[in-house]
């Protein structure tokens, strides 16, 4: 079967790859914009996109793909991931209702497997005028399930950078 896209109806559409995003040293260290992520709500880091919905529009998508690891608890990844918004540069952020997420893993009892976990995220929301700031950001669960976003396990059996999120919001009219 083959299906026609209508790019008429997906307007104002914005790419956003942060090639700033890296990470240097073992995951452990937490080094540069590569933040383990506790349980405090945080940014996940080349998540974040300022936007103005097209005049007329019905909705707004916003997509994301992103990995995540679990170190430093190597059995587990319980992730409380949400998509936010502000309406003042950045300086406050609010949950949007819906947008809310519970993702992970967990092993066996007794187990240690520092999974690596790719995620494709798409929010279908409702329509604002103006800019606003849109951005995932997250916690963990408890201080046993702590996690990493944008870290890659590399060819060569390594891990390491180069992972960053990428990030596309569009129109619906």
């Amino acid at each position: 079967m083959t299906y026609l896209a209508r790019t008429e109806k997906l307007q104002n559409y914005v790419h956003n790859v942060d090639t700033s995003f890296a990470a240097e040293g073992p995951p452990w260290t937490a080094a540069s914009n590569s933040k383990i992520i506790t349980t405090a709500v945080e940014l996940y880091q080349g998540t974040e996109v300022a936007y103005t919905p097209t005049s007329g529009a019905t909705n707004v998508v916003y997509e994301c793909d992103f990995t995540a690891q679990h170190t430093p608890d190597g059995s587990k990844s319980h992730m409380n991931t949400r998509l936010q918004y502000s309406d003042d540069d950045g300086s406050s952020w609010n949950d949007i209702n819906g947008c809310t997420l519970y993702l992970g893993t967990e092993l066996t009892s007794g187990s240690t497997d520092y999974d690596w976990l790719v995620f494709n995220l798409s929010f279908i929301i409702d329509t604002w005028s103006g800019e606003r700031k849109l951005r995932l950001a997250g916690r963990s669960d408890t201080t046993s399930d702590e996690y990493i976003i944008g870290r890659s396990y590399n060819a060569n059996q390594t891990e390491g950078p180069g992972s960053c999120p990428h990030v596309s919001i569009y129109s619906i009219v």
